[in-house]
């Protein structure tokens, strides 16, 4: 026989040893590295802490992102507006300045042509509003602009202190300020049109990198919840996987506990409570073994006096006498008996701590259970039929036949005289699985729930004495042992029963 790990939790109160190999895995998946940190980092988190922060983190990850996005939409949108208040004031001084040279020009001819003082006042003003434009207009011109600049000072300062009889020169020397200033408007165009390009390449390049921001904020906003996911749902999930194993019966676990502080803490609570159960059980276990054999020694007393009344050892007795003795003696038999069958529902669930697993042929425990009790099912004539493949199954072969005993004692007791006793056992999907039905009076609708219940017996057939009631409570809490269960079902017109457990997988 191996010790093995069943696929499910086990179930009854003799479960605590069997399960230390499970634990053992157990452990050392809640204890892998990354829980190994995560308990170290949380150690002092509360659970509501680290919902907190996770929700906190999962939500601010992407508004920072939505806040860069802003800060670099609200930099384009004021560039934007840099860009075109300057281009507009390049134009309007290139305007202003072109204005200006056709007046200095016009004024500066009629001042030549009429030798009019005033005319030469209005010239010399337009010059130096010419002047001041461009001084207003190198301040943040474009470097390509400087030069032109340089041109119109240039010339504008020599029609100034050119003679009033050189026409021609002052001729050939407005027609290159013209040029020079088309020129410069030419140039401060297409400044402004590259810069409207490099505001459009920047708006593009914000938009690319809010694609990469979003999409970065996302992937960190899942990463983000998928870990706090982890750290939460792996420490619940093993403090589940033990809470099912201690309400199945299991005891002293490792209540050692990854995680946040509070899921710790209730960690060492459940240990406490672990230990408490422990120490409650062992509290009856003692108190129920002690009152068994109090009252063992009184009822044989009370026995053996009966068996010498009605052998009539203290002389003869007259028939209501016997019928008294009768009664009493078997009163005492019966109570003897069902102290006898709670003392073996005690060592069945509670001295039972292992399960020695093994390989077994299922048919060929059957048929040897069939012959053990030979003599009754022949008593009563029965047919008995048995069906089921040969092969080896695994599990606890000692408990099975227990369960089979009281099953086919059960089925015996219940079947009319000359009735079939069928007996099927198989594996399908990983379980072994077997069926013992007769063709008895069956289970009222009504008491179907209370048959597995200790102590309780149903109404005895003809002729036999009341069970002790324990019978079908120890086969279910052997089943359940095993990681099965035993039920009746509901077909059939007397009673079948279909015990079914996993076969745990060989260590």
């Amino acid at each position: 026989a191996t010790a093995t790990r069943w696929p499910r939790a086990e179930r009854g109160p003799a479960a605590a040893n069997q399960s230390a190999a499970g634990l053992s895995a157990e452990q050392g998946r809640i204890r892998a590295p990354v829980f190994f940190i995560a308990d170290s980092m949380l150690r002092f988190i509360s659970f509501r802490g680290l919902l907190l922060a996770g929700f906190l983190g999962v939500a601010l990850i992407p508004a920072a992102a939505l806040v860069q996005l802003r800060h670099e939409l609200g930099l384009a949108a004021d560039s934007a507006q840099l860009h075109q208040r300057q281009a507009q004031r390049w134009q309007d001084i290139a305007r202003l300045s072109q204005e200006q040279a056709v007046q200095f020009e016009r004024a500066s001819r009629q001042a030549a042509i009429l030798r009019d003082r005033k005319l030469n006042e209005t010239a010399s003003q337009a010059s130096g509003e010419l002047q001041r434009a461009q001084r207003t207009l190198r301040q943040d011109a474009p470097a390509e602009a400087v030069p032109g600049i340089d041109n119109v000072f240039s010339l504008a300062a020599q029609l100034q202190k050119l003679p009033a009889n050189r026409r021609q020169q002052r001729d050939a020397l407005f027609r290159q300020l013209n040029r020079v200033l088309d020129q410069q408007q030419q140039t401060l165009a297409l400044a402004g049109e590259k810069r409207q390009a490099s505001w459009r390449d920047d708006i593009e390049r914000m938009r690319l990198q809010a694609n990469r921001l979003a999409w970065l904020a996302l992937a960190a906003a899942v990463l983000l919840a998928l870990i706090v996911t982890l750290l939460i749902h792996a420490p619940l999930r093993g403090l589940q996987r033990r809470i099912a194993r201690l309400a199945g019966g299991a005891r002293q676990l490792n209540w050692r506990q990854a995680g946040p502080a509070d899921l710790q803490r209730l960690g060492r609570e459940l240990e406490q409570l672990d230990l408490r159960l422990v120490e409650l059980e062992q509290q009856k276990t003692r108190f129920f073994r002690q009152v068994s054999h109090e009252l063992k020694t009184p009822l044989a007393s009370i026995h053996e006096a009966a068996a010498l009344l009605k052998e009539q050892v203290a002389g003869p007795l007259n028939p209501q006498q016997r019928h008294i003795v009768d009664i009493l003696g078997n009163n005492a038999l019966t109570l003897r008996q069902r102290v006898e069958a709670l003392l073996k529902q005690d060592a069945g669930l509670w001295l039972s701590t292992t399960l020695n697993v093994s390989a077994f042929p299922l048919r060929q425990l059957l048929e040897a259970r069939l012959a053990s009790c030979q003599p009754l099912w022949q008593a009563k004539r029965l047919e008995v039929a048995l069906d089921g493949a040969p092969g080896a199954v695994r599990g606890d072969p000692s408990k099975v036949e227990t369960i089979v005993d009281n099953l086919l004692l059960n089925a015996i007791r219940h079947s009319p005289p000359g009735g079939r006793l069928t007996l099927r056992c198989g594996r399908e999907r990983g379980q072994a699985w077997l069926e013992v039905a007769d063709q008895g009076p069956g289970v009222p609708v009504a008491l179907r729930d209370k048959i597995f219940e200790p102590f309780w017996s149903g109404p005895a057939p003809d002729g036999e004495r009341p069970g002790s009631g324990l019978g079908l409570t120890m086969a279910r809490g052997y089943a359940q042992l095993m990681g099965g269960e035993l039920r009746l079902l509901d077909d059939g017109p007397g009673a079948r029963f279909r015990l079914h457990w996993p076969e745990p997988e060989p260590i």
